[in-house]
């Protein structure tokens, strides 16, 4: 059981490496067990936030604008 957190832990480091620069990313949960961790702005404005996972974040593609 260990291993499956550690390998979630590890996700989630690079995930928040990866997208962390997004303009439209205000904030990654760092609850590992968390299925929509990544809260987005780019379809809401700033004052309401969307929760998405990963895959979402990463189909988008604005991560790779910063």
């Amino acid at each position: 059981m260990d291993e499956v957190m550690q390998l979630k832990t590890d996700l989630h480091r690079l995930t928040v490496e990866l997208i962390g620069g997004c303009k439209y990313c205000s904030m990654i949960s760092t609850n590992v067990e968390f299925r929509t961790p990544i809260y987005c702005t780019k379809f809401t404005g700033a004052i309401h936030p969307t929760c998405v996972d990963v895959n979402t974040c990463l189909a988008c593609q604005e991560y790779k604008n910063h």
